[in-house]
């Protein structure tokens, strides 16, 4: 690296770069180059983007985005907003390789590289883009403290979302209109799936970290009343506000909210909370 800017080859399998210097965006105007995803990243806590563009001759275009997310919490959340059931590929902290894309992040970084097109050169010339921007990042980094009190046993690695804003939390498991369970500045969380097969079980644990005991304590309390009065609407009405669940175990821990949802066996559910109470430091 020099400075900020990553450094690249003149030229890769014949793909060379259009711009040396990146496109750059700030949380302010990401909105001007991602018009989906933005918000997700802003929640995360982006700092900077930088867009570079590869061309060959013709060939399809490959698309380098990077993003300094500040800090490898967000740079973890940013990677694993989306699914990753697809082949790692040893680039990075944790990376996913399609026919024609890469993604991985590594320490406050996280990285997409798209091809625009498909063939092999570009799939070896995206596998090369991506080895040279892990190299010039030292730093591998560590995934968010609260993902260690996970339980390792039916984790869908493939299903973790890290988050920071409860629209985000929403966005992969709708739980309100309103923001019931007061995620705000100081907050993050994890929500995950687990499946256990030989008991033919699968469920979701959503754990949020308050700044404070006292919020994490008010927080549980003020669910459970909604929970309990929203038994008194009919069921139209109540899907509307709040989410549908089959079962529900909440549980306050120090600083710490627990969620565990849609058990169908109690013993299942009770295992894993005091599983992961027992990792609360």
């Amino acid at each position: 690296m020099k400075g900020k800017f990553f450094l690249f080859p003149t030229n890769i399998n014949q793909w060379q770069p259009i711009n040396l210097i990146p496109d750059q965006y700030t949380a302010d105007n990401l909105y001007d180059y991602i018009d989906g995803n933005a918000e997700v990243y802003r929640s995360l806590g982006v700092k900077e983007v930088f867009a570079y563009r590869w061309s060959r001759p013709k060939e399809a275009d490959i698309i380098v985005d990077i993003f300094d997310m500040g800090d490898s919490n967000g740079a973890y959340g940013a990677y694993h907003n989306d699914i990753r059931d697809q082949k790692e590929i040893g680039i990075g902290a944790e990376s996913e390789y399609m026919n024609n894309s890469l993604a991985f992040w590594k320490s406050k970084y996280f990285i997409c590289i798209t091809g625009m097109g498909d063939s092999h050169e570009l799939n070896q010339t995206i596998l090369e883009l991506g080895k040279c921007i892990d190299r010039q990042i030292p730093d591998k980094g560590n995934p968010p403290k609260i993902i260690h009190v996970l339980p390792d046993k039916g984790l869908m690695k493939s299903h973790i979302h890290y988050f920071k804003d409860f629209n985000l939390l929403n966005v992969h498991y709708f739980i309100s209109n309103e923001n019931i369970l007061g995620i705000d500045n100081g907050c993050e969380g994890v929500l995950v799936r687990y499946s256990l097969p030989e008991s033919q079980e699968q469920f979701n644990v959503i754990i949020i970290k308050y700044p404070k005991k006292e919020r994490a304590k008010i927080i549980a309390k003020n669910l459970k009343e909604i929970l309990e009065q929203s038994k008194e609407f009919p069921t139209q009405e109540k899907a509307s506000g709040i989410w549908e669940f089959k079962s529900i175990l909440i549980h306050q821990k120090k600083n710490y909210l627990i969620l565990i949802i849609d058990w169908q066996k109690k013993e299942i559910g009770d295992l894993y909370l005091n599983q992961i109470i027992n990792k609360i430091e």
